[in-house]
């Protein structure tokens, strides 16, 4: 039965093929040009909105993660905008440093003060901007992706597991945003770690302000840089407590300035974060304490 069916189809089949000279209607027995072509194949675009359990020691900015989670899961990673390069060059990525790169990092920057209540460098966290890998971009990707971090600390940047979104982290209560700090120094009389803490327990360090240094090259000289940081912070450090900016502001209190990366330079990112900074330890806030409550040593 097996070799009579085989029989039979051929011959129905060659019945079909001698047949073709005469199509059905609406055919015209060519088989080639009557397909639609195929759409263009494309790298499909991140989702925004979407939340990351990317696992430990997986870099920075990495476009090879797992599948999104919903944000109230346990996560490190969440995706809060994603944009649309427009121009440049189309055989490769925007470079370090390019008007393009830089301008997808701006945008980012305004999406993330927007989405979080306030800019995001006064908080725990940390905002990437990542972009398609080469082979994609080819292929005609050309999205870019604006991602936060909450970091447990300010010095050692060990990234926090958690549940929920980020979205108003830093209004009302701002309860990823940076606040009182334990200053510990090393022999060298040089800021070792910055410790968060409660501003109700003993600490000596506080943040105040966030100041941006001038546009230009990224400073190279180690010195020159420290003591441009260093003025710079002055000011908002005197605003924040509430005492002038003159010759005894020094007596009153004391300022750390921490720098970003030579990476966030080139992005566009140019600021120092400024903390007050007391030889004594201090308990509550020093936020507008006043000259009375700082006199000069």
């Amino acid at each position: 039965m097996r070799a009579r069916f085989g029989g039979l189809a051929v011959l129905a089949l060659a019945a079909l093929l001698a047949g073709g000279c005469a199509a059905p209607a609406g055919l015209d027995g060519d088989l080639t040009d009557d397909w639609g072509a195929l759409p263009e194949a494309r790298v499909p675009a991140p989702r925004s909105g979407a939340c990351y359990d990317v696992p430990d020691g997986a870099p920075k900015g990495t476009v090879q993660w797992p599948a999104p989670v919903d944000c109230a899961a346990a996560h490190t990673v969440e995706t809060i905008h994603v944009g649309t390069f427009e121009g440049g060059d189309p055989s490769s990525v925007p470079m370090q440093g390019s008007p393009e790169r830089r301008g997808a990092y701006t945008d980012c920057t305004g999406r993330a003060k927007e989405f979080l209540g306030d800019d995001w460098r006064t908080g725990r966290l940390d905002l990437v901007l990542v972009l398609p890998i080469q082979p994609h971009w080819q292929a005609g990707a050309r999205w870019y992706r604006c991602d936060l971090l909450e970091y447990r600390d300010v010095d050692e940047y060990e990234v926090v597991r958690r549940s929920g979104t980020l979205r108003d982290g830093l209004a009302g209560a701002r309860p990823v945003g940076l606040g009182c700090v334990a200053v510990t120094e090393t022999p060298q009389k040089r800021i070792d770690k910055l410790a968060p803490v409660d501003c109700g327990t003993p600490h000596n360090g506080e943040f105040a302000a966030v100041v941006d240094l001038p546009e230009g090259a990224y400073p190279t000289d180690p010195a020159a840089a420290g003591d441009q940081r260093l003025r710079s912070c002055a000011a908002p450090v005197a605003t924040f407590a509430g005492i002038p900016n003159d010759a005894e502001l020094a007596d009153r209190i004391g300022w750390v300035a921490s720098p970003f990366s030579e990476i966030d330079w080139q992005l566009g990112n140019r600021g120092v974060r400024c903390y007050a900074y007391s030889g004594d330890p201090l308990v509550g806030s020093v936020k507008g304490a006043g000259p009375e409550k700082l006199p000069p040593d």
